[in-house]
């Protein structure tokens, strides 16, 4: 690391470390707020009172002695809220001898205490301070290790200190920004306020640990490398996570299911599976209605886009510029704003309860066509064109010999994307399909939850996973065509 790169690190990181001694947040007295519920409760009794005194006084039939009693009742209302008000100012006034408290070294006020309340109706997560307390000592701990492996790394431009002290560094930082979350979540009891955070100690925290990173891992190479791997890394995880949540679901019971996320597998997949059986679910006949729509649809989709993107690209015909802005504004027009149209054509046709109606549509796919024409535009050289009309090529057979090739990872891509929005189309089956042998999979995992009496979270799952896993393997059967990543074109101009 630079010299200069080094002097920003330590100075930025000391400013962060000392920051952790400033006070960082005030608990407020807030005692007029306690008293919020008495004057509520006097207010309503005022109000009480004097709409007694006024129901006496407009139906006439109380005597003088009986309204004047009520009148002396309602001015002694009056007078205990106007005391609780004058109490709540006067509480109000003196606002500001509240608690300071800084991350280090102590611990909070020993005079807060955690409104249990606000916690069990709002279902908070685990306040216990102890945890809280270690993720901040892991942060102080956290940027002393990267500031010090920083400093005995010395001048070398690569070691393996490096790439310690920024993953150290980027845990420091991750548990701090946690850590003045959770200080301003904590639900404070009265008289005390929750804690008002001070924008400029945060700032001198969490400025000073990301300005001193960012100087780290842009001055050294190794450690740049190493963030991109742990960021790259937690995207993977994001992606991973959810399908790996589904699929141990569809292990576990509905009652475990409720009561929190796990990661580990269960024990009732045959349970799940024999709630799939006494609910109708033929698996069977959904994968072969999905497969035969999603699959069909998908080669036509692929196919036909590719022929009409290739014909938009190589014949500059009249009206090409115009047709291609009509393909442009079609991607444009939402579904749903056709669906009563199209299921009526499709009515007319007498193609309603006909997989077909799913399949031939398909053709006629404008995104598809703007995917492929934008991949032609950077791929395709019109001289290949030429060079096999000269040798007497015919057009379908340059096509199909020569461009379909050229084009395999942007078919793979769009192919997938075909599969995946066809496979887990459910609104216009829905509309369609009236006959159960018709019925694709997604409807069939909507079915699931039609029991009034008790939903089987576990066998829905099931059912999700067993929707999803074909498209997983179908995506890591064309993924190596997307990242694929050759250069194509075979001519240089």
């Amino acid at each position: 690391m630079k010299k200069t790169r080094k002097i920003i690190f330590v100075v930025f990181i000391l400013i962060a470390i000392a920051a952790m001694f400033l006070p960082v947040a005030t608990f407020n007295d807030n005692s007029s707020a306690s008293m919020a519920a008495d004057i509520e409760k006097q207010q309503g009794k005022v109000d009480s009172a004097q709409t007694q005194l006024d129901r006496w006084i407009a139906g006439g039939k109380k005597s003088e002695a009986d309204i004047q009693k009520q009148r002396d009742k309602v001015a002694k209302e009056k007078e205990k809220l106007d005391a609780l008000l004058a109490e709540q100012a006067a509480a109000s006034s003196e606002k500001g001898a509240g608690l300071s408290y800084a991350f280090l070294p102590g611990q909070l006020p020993s005079e807060l205490e955690i409104d249990m309340q606000v916690v069990n109706q709002y279902k908070l997560y685990n306040w216990n301070f102890p945890v809280y307390y270690g993720c901040i000592w892991a942060a102080f701990a956290a940027f002393v290790i990267a500031l010090v492996l920083v400093l005995a790394a010395g001048n070398k431009d690569a070691s393996v200190l490096y790439t310690i002290s920024s993953i150290c560094h980027l845990v420091g930082i991750i548990l701090a920004f946690y850590a003045i979350l959770r200080l301003a979540a904590f639900p404070i009891k009265l008289p005390y306020g929750n804690a008002e955070l001070k924008a400029p100690v945060i700032a001198l925290l969490m400025g000073g640990a990301i300005i001193s990173f960012v100087a780290h891992v842009q001055g050294v190479h190794n450690s740049k490398r190493t963030m991109v791997y742990v960021f790259c890394s937690f995207l993977s995880l994001l992606a991973i996570v959810p399908f790996w949540i589904m699929i141990v679901n569809a292990t576990r019971s509905s009652q475990a299911i409720q009561q929190g996320v796990s990661l580990i597998p269960g024990t009732y997949l045959r349970y799940n599976w024999n709630v799939l059986a006494s609910k109708n679910f033929n698996i069977a006949i959904g994968f072969k209605n999905s497969a035969i729509i999603a699959f069909g649809s998908t080669i036509l989709s692929v196919y036909f886009s590719a022929m009409t993107a290739y014909g938009f690209k190589v014949y500059q015909f009249k009206g090409n510029k115009f047709l291609y802005a009509v393909v442009m504004a079609i991607i444009m027009i939402p579904g749903q704003v056709t669906g009563t149209g199209f299921f009526m054509f499709m009515y007319q046709i007498g193609l309603v309860d006909n997989r077909l109606a799913l399949i031939i549509p398909s053709i006629a796919a404008a995104s598809t066509v703007f995917f492929f024409r934008q991949y032609l535009e950077a791929n395709l050289q019109l001289s290949l064109v030429e060079a096999a009309r000269i040798d007497g090529c015919g057009e379908f057979r340059t096509f199909n010999n020569i461009i379909l090739p050229i084009m395999v990872p942007a078919m793979a891509t769009m192919g997938i994307m075909a599969v995946i929005g066809s496979w887990n189309n459910y609104l216009t089956p829905l509309m369609l399909f009236t006959k159960p042998g018709l019925k694709t999979l997604p409807m069939m995992v909507q079915e699931l939850r039609g029991d009034i009496y008790r939903t089987e979270y576990g066998s829905i799952y099931l059912g999700l996973t067993l929707t999803a896993l074909p498209l997983i393997i179908v995506y890591f059967a064309f993924s190596k065509y997307i990242i694929a990543g050759v250069a194509l074109g075979g001519v240089k101009e």
